[in-house]
């Protein structure tokens, strides 16, 4: 009898523990999924971009809305294993009933654990098939690409690409260095958002955002107390951004002329500049930031400050 009561407690114990399981599932809305640095995770998107303004745009705003009626369309099903799991209580009820009128039987208990086990099962693939979200670059290069369109010479489309899969993927190492413990840190480069346009005034205008990161790679490492080795996890060692921008200047609408607001050692906004040429009838400008993340209206500010260094010719 002591061993029935346990085991009831014990069923008891995994019944409620799946019924909150199913209905988090049921309620989930949105994804708060992390990679092992604990970095909230999104949706990989690769976008080449080579069209007109408008047509980029209309094209993102519509991959947007396609993937929120395919999410949508799923949430009809959130509520079923929830239904299923209280199915399979119904028919533990009928056993339990029967016992109490002196009939011993577990056919029906059988049946209501085929159904638990279903519904975990649904509960499982309805949450793993949970879209992630847009990373905020995706909505922010929307931006940059609406304001930057009335720049655009007439007739002429953006050229580049947008590639949102993943800062850190083993494609995107750059190099690999060791320390004095034979541990090794890979630095990752990885172009997120590339860009050519032909503007309006002749001038021909590239930016590239590049996001650099450091990550050090497990490694075995004997513990002190115990003597034994232990497999340290890999760790995030930091992220900065960088911003490259060239201005191939029209010579018959500009003349290069540098200032005192606009140097190699200013801080403009987010970014610092550490690189800066105007030989050759071209800018070229290497940016820095220490942040992980800097918004499209950062980098429109500092398009619009390096604009400074030209001097339009008198007509």
């Amino acid at each position: 009898m002591d061993g029935l009561i346990c085991g009831l407690i014990v069923a008891g114990i995994v019944v409620i523990s799946l019924f909150f399981y199913l209905l988090n599932t049921a309620r989930k809305k949105g994804n708060t999924d992390k990679n092992q640095f604990g970095k909230k995770q999104y949706a990989p998107v690769y976008i080449s971009i080579a069209d007109k303004p408008d047509s980029i745009i209309r094209g993102m705003n519509k991959f947007v809305a396609e993937v929120n009626r395919t999410e949508t369309s799923g949430d009809k099903w959130r509520w079923i294993p929830m239904l299923i799991f209280l199915a399979g209580i119904g028919l533990a009820c009928i056993d339990l009933l029967l016992l109490l009128f002196g009939y011993r039987s577990f056919v029906f208990s059988i049946g209501g654990l085929m159904l638990w086990i279903a519904a975990f099962v649904m509960a499982r693939v309805l949450r793993r098939s949970d879209l992630l979200d847009f990373s905020p670059r995706y909505g922010g290069t929307k931006e940059l690409l609406h304001t930057l369109r009335d720049d655009l010479k007439p007739g002429t489309t953006f050229l580049g690409h947008l590639d949102l899969t993943g800062s850190m993927l083993q494609t995107k190492v750059a190099r690999e260095t060791k320390d004095t413990r034979d541990r090794v840190t890979q630095l990752f480069n990885d172009p997120w958002l590339s860009l050519k346009a032909k503007l309006y005034d002749g001038n021909v205008l590239r930016v590239s955002a590049i996001q650099k990161t450091k990550k050090r790679k497990s490694y075995w490492k004997r513990s002190r107390v115990s003597g034994k080795m232990k497999m340290k996890p890999e760790k995030f060692k930091g992220a900065q951004q960088q911003l490259k921008v060239r201005i191939v200047v029209n010579p018959e609408a500009y003349v290069i002329k540098p200032n005192a607001q606009f140097t190699q050692g200013k801080d403009v906004g987010k970014y610092k500049v550490v690189q800066l040429d105007t030989s050759g009838g071209m800018i070229n400008i290497l940016a820095v930031s220490p942040f992980e993340e800097v918004e499209h209206n950062q980098i429109l500010s500092f398009l619009k400050s390096a604009y400074s260094l030209l001097e339009r010719k008198a007509a």
